[in-house]
């Protein structure tokens, strides 16, 4: 039997006895055992579809954090959160994603910290403890981001929303939004949906009160680093509209499909198509390269003691964001540049949008380097248009 098959076997299995005997008001036997049952179902549901292991009856202690240095310097830490429906507790999805997407990030010289937590809300603070040692060690002054898969990528939202240091959060096939996954299961007569809502009711509440502290798509707004979102686009355990609820609520927000593929091309939720794997290496990559850029021009913004330089267009007027950028503009030692033959500067910028990032784009051009002399001289219009890719226009006044 194909390793695919024969873990849908597995998960049928489990759903009929978790479905049947443990999630319906009449089953018997203690709360300890349902919710162990529950967590063994749901691991089942969040592995990769081509790594199939035999699920535990007891479960094992949480690991160790897996971590790894690159071979030569430091550029950034990326810390890996792995899916499994909450449950945490679990050495395999773990290891997991230092192959994928570990390997890759390790070849661009980053840092990787694979975490197995907690189960249920406690994770969350081992995620937030790793992160702080992270933050608090700075190898090579680079950024701290999160990566996380599934119910991992939920935490990593929920942790960036609590910890303003975090330089970036990447999310796969995360659910966003608790109260619309509640009413996406109610109506579905798939056993997966059903266990996955049962633990969110179980971890995080049943009413919107409850659920708010955990809601990624409530939270977005208060999330200030960069933030990527992935789905798969044959994703039957998350729906599109996670992603969409998301980024209405927070529009700079980087979203990225990736094309299904056939049943040896397992993923997570779904399955992704060579194409879509290349898709998935292409955006990480460049994502982690804009993670370093933007950290080091926060770095020499702040050496520079320009106030603000490093908050967002998100976060303060736009007024204080002129301001910030002219206190660059004035400290830049990058080269005399005269305004007079200028005229108007226009460039995309994705993810958030600060005066360090418009001033680090701009003093690599002569173009740029001109119009910053022109904002020093309080010659030059700035506005902004925040989206996914966001507009940075400076005109001459």
């Amino acid at each position: 039997m194909h390793p695919r098959f024969a873990r849908y076997a597995l998960v049928a299995l489990l759903m009929l006895f978790t479905l049947l005997g443990v999630l319906t008001s009449g089953a018997s036997g203690s709360t300890e055992l349902r919710d162990r049952e529950v967590s063994v179902a749901v691991r089942a549901i969040d592995l990769p579809l081509l790594a199939p292991k035999p699920s535990p009856m007891v479960i094992a202690p949480v690991a160790t954090p897996a971590i790894v240095d690159p071979p030569g310097a430091v550029r950034g830490t990326m810390i890996m959160v792995h899916a499994g429906g909450w449950a945490g507790h679990d050495e395999y999805a773990q290891d997991l994603l230092m192959e994928r997407p570990g390997q890759e990030l390790l070849a661009q010289g980053w840092r990787i910290v694979s975490l197995d937590y907690e189960e249920g809300t406690a994770g969350l603070q081992d995620i937030l403890n790793t992160a702080g040692s992270e933050l608090a060690r700075r190898t090579g002054n680079g950024p701290v981001c999160i990566y996380g898969e599934s119910s991992g990528g939920h935490l990593a939202l929920v942790a960036a929303s609590r910890l303003r240091a975090i330089d970036c959060v990447v999310a796969l096939g995360a659910p966003t939004d608790l109260s619309l996954y509640q009413q996406e299961a109610a109506a579905s007569v798939d056993g997966r949906l059903k266990v996955v809502a049962y633990q969110m009711t179980r971890f995080f509440g049943t009413t919107d009160a409850e659920n708010a502290p955990w809601n990624p798509a409530s939270l977005a707004a208060t999330i200030q680093p960069d933030v990527m979102l992935f789905r798969e686009d044959d994703d039957a355990v998350v729906s599109f509209h996670h992603n969409l609820n998301f980024t209405g609520n927070r529009i700079s927000t980087q979203s990225v499909q990736l094309a299904a593929g056939d049943q040896n091309d397992g993923f997570v939720h779904g399955t992704v198509s060579a194409a879509g794997r290349e898709v998935y290496s292409s955006a990480i990559t460049a994502f982690a390269e804009r993670a370093v850029t933007s950290r080091r021009a926060k770095f020499d913004a702040r050496n520079m003691s320009c106030k603000s330089a490093h908050r967002t267009v998100r976060e303060i007027a736009m007024d204080k964001v002129r301001g910030a950028l002219r206190c660059l503009a004035r400290s830049d030692n990058t080269g005399p540049a005269r305004s007079g033959r200028w005229t108007k500067n226009s460039f995309s910028v994705q993810g958030e949008v600060s005066a360090a990032r418009i001033w680090a784009r701009l003093r690599t051009t002569t173009s740029g380097r001109r119009a910053l002399a022109a904002v020093a001289a309080r010659h030059a219009n700035l506005t902004v248009r925040v989206a996914n890719r966001s507009r940075v226009t400076l005109s001459k006044r």
